[in-house]
């Protein structure tokens, strides 16, 4: 199974990236929009009927291909979407006893919002971004390398994290969200990323290392956080998975769930970094 797992999801990467990389902008932001419709849709569905989920999920996906925002308005989302993802940190921390909170029908329904539409935005404003990105880093990525490099952190912390645990894995971590999650795989993913990343950077860019270092480790952080906040929702769901589209990886959500908390991360980070 975890041979399996491996490799359909190296497949996936392989046509992800392939897809940042080539894809003209009027074909990537459709097809983007489509993934992150059917992750809210998979969301939604965890609380409310099909009807009402495949509803919202549609104005979303329209929102998403008609709506155009100029890059102060789609920083200030991604910053909301940031302030988002840390009030989820503190919900895991206090699940169960704040379980009337999280089956909140409207809390739900902003919750899904705010987990999709800044990574959306946070997607587009690189993907449309004019020059470099990162050059303060020492890096120096045009548009398309900083997606990659983006969703590269989140899926290295994933993976490592998942292989880690399933190796090593002694202490539980977050036992209260997810029985499968532990200390071991969450520390060895969190040095792992750093340890392959920037070894292989280093043969391309002359990069501020401490920089880069706290960079790629926030990042990380949070890649961890979106993984654990979408356990904390299946948690109380009382669902395994987000859905079965995906045969032997469980759904959309649960493939792209480190990715969503990342992205925002990235982005706020950067533009921190520059102005410093």
């Amino acid at each position: 199974m975890d041979k399996t797992r491996f490799l359909s999801g190296i497949t996936m990467a392989f046509v992800i990236v392939l897809s940042f990389l080539f894809l003209p902008l009027k074909i990537l932001t459709p097809l983007i929009s489509i993934v992150i419709s059917l992750s809210a849709w998979e969301f939604f569905k965890l609380r409310f009927s099909s009807e009402i989920s495949v509803v919202i999920s549609l104005i979303l996906f329209f929102s998403l291909i008609y709506l155009s925002f100029g890059t102060g308005f789609k920083l200030t989302i991604i910053s909301a979407g940031l302030l988002v993802w840390l009030i989820f940190g503190s919900l895991i921390l206090g699940f169960p006893h704040n379980k009337n909170i999280l089956q909140n029908k409207y809390f739900w329904l902003i919750s899904g919002l705010f987990i999709h539409i800044p990574f959306w935005t946070s997607i587009f404003l690189i993907a449309n971004f004019q020059g470099t990105f990162l050059e303060h880093l020492g890096l120096g990525l045009s548009p398309r390398s900083t997606l990659v490099f983006m969703i590269s952190l989140s899926a290295l912390m994933d993976t490592l994290a998942y292989f880690g645990g399933k190796s090593f894995g002694r202490k539980k971590f977050l036992s209260n969200i997810s029985p499968n999650k532990t200390l071991e795989g969450f520390l060895i993913a969190l040095l792992g990323t750093p340890l392959l990343v920037m070894p292989f950077l280093a043969f391309f860019y002359e990069y501020d290392f401490i920089r880069l270092l706290i960079f790629v480790l926030l990042v990380s952080i949070f890649a961890a956080l979106g993984d654990a906040t979408a356990s904390l929702f299946k948690r109380v769901a009382g669902v395994k998975d987000s859905s079965n589209l995906l045969p032997g990886h469980g759904g959309i959500l649960d493939r792209i769930d480190s990715h969503l908390a990342a992205a925002p991360c990235f982005v706020i980070l950067a533009y921190l970094m520059k102005s410093t």
